[in-house]
C-alpha cells in the first residue's frame, strides 16, 4: 500500500501545472486604431453659396431746401364796395338794440337799488339775443343780422363768400364779454391786496384781452382788419342792395333801411373797415 501511494505522488508531481483559462464572459481587448481628424467633406458643386447681403440703403431722404411762401395780403374782392361810416354806425346800433338793449335797464335798476324781479326781462332778452345772433344768420338770411338788413350791409371774405356764422356770433358777443370784464375789474379793486381780488383782476384782464387786441388791430394794422377779421381769413363789411325775395317782416326791415337812407344816415364818407 505504501508503494502505491508513493507512485501516485510521483505521477502527480511529474504532470505540468495547467494554465488557468479565462472565463468566456471576459472580452478580449481589441487593438484600437489611433484616431485621426476627419477631413472636411467637400460641398457638392450643385449647391451654390448664398450671396453676401447687400448693404441696406439709407432710408433718409435728402432734405430739399424749403421755399418760403410769400403771403399775399388780404384784399377786398372785386365787385364789392366798402360800407360807409353811417352804415357801420346804423348796423352797430341796430344789433345792439336787438341783442343787448334789455341789459341797459337791468344795469340801471341795479345801480338804483331796485328790488324788482327781472326774471321775465332776462328770459325775453336772452331770446332776442339768440334770435339775432343764431336764428337770423343761420336760418333766415345767411350770415346777416337785423343790423345788416337795416343798414343794407353784408359781410364778405377774401374768397367773395359770406363768412361763417361763428364770425358773427363772436363779434356779436363783444359787448357782454367786455361788460363782464369791466365788472370783474371793478369788484377786484375793493380787495386788490388779497388773493381773491388779485384772481378776479387777472380773470377780468384775460376776458378783456381779445377786445383790446381787436381794437389795436384796427388801429395799427395796415389792412385795418380787426382780430376776428384776420383770424377768419379777412372779412369786410360791404354795401348791399334790396333783395326781391324779401317778404313780410324782412321787407319791413328793408323799409327801415329806406328810412335811414332818406334821412341821410347812410351817406358816403371816409370808410374804415369794421
Amino acid at each position: 500500500m505504501m508503494g502505491l501511494l508513493e507512485k501516485a505522488g510521483k505521477i502527480k508531481s511529474e504532470e505540468p501545472a495547467a494554465t488557468p483559462q479565462a472565463p468566456d464572459w471576459v472580452a478580449t481587448p481589441e487593438s484600437v486604431a489611433p484616431m485621426t481628424e476627419a477631413e472636411p467633406t467637400p460641398e457638392p458643386e450643385s449647391v451654390s453659396k448664398k450671396p453676401a447681403k447687400a448693404k441696406k440703403k439709407s432710408r433718409r431722404r435728402e432734405r430739399k431746401p424749403r421755399t418760403k411762401k410769400t403771403r399775399t395780403p388780404k384784399v377786398l374782392p372785386d365787385g364789392f364796395e366798402l360800407a360807409t361810416n353811417g352804415q357801420k354806425l346804423i348796423r352797430r346800433l341796430s344789433d345792439f338794440a336787438v341783442s343787448f338793449g334789455w341789459i341797459v335797464p337791468l344795469v340801471l335798476f341795479n345801480a338804483w337799488g331796485a328790488d324788482s324781479d327781472f326774471t321775465y326781462i332776462i328770459i325775453i332778452g336772452l331770446g332776442l339775443t339768440g334770435f339775432n345772433l343764431v336764428f337770423m344768420p343761420r336760418y333766415v338770411s345767411e350770415a346777416r343780422t337785423v343790423g345788416n338788413w337795416v343798414s343794407r350791409t353784408d359781410y364778405v371774405n377774401a374768397k367773395a363768400k359770406q363768412p361763417s356764422t361763428l364770425y358773427l356770433q363772436i363779434k356779436g358777443m363783444t359787448f357782454p364779454v367786455v361788460l363782464v370784464g369791466i365788472i370783474l375789474l371793478a369788484v377786484s379793486l375793493q380787495d386788490l391786496g388779497e388773493t381773491s381780488g388779485q384772481v378776479l383782476a387777472v380773470i377780468g384782464l384775460v376776458i378783456l384781452l381779445p377786445a383790446i387786441m381787436d381794437y389795436l388791430f384796427y388801429r395799427l394794422k395796415r389792412d385795418k382788419l380787426g382780430l376776428w377779421d384776420t383770424l377768419f381769413g379777412g372779412v369786410w363789411l360791404v354795401k348791399t342792395t334790396k333783395t326781391a325775395e324779401a317778404k313780410g317782416w324782412l321787407k319791413r326791415l328793408e323799409q327801415l333801411g329806406d328810412y335811414s337812407a332818406e334821412r341821410g344816415w347812410l351817406k358816403e364818407s371816409d370808410t374804415n373797415e369794421d
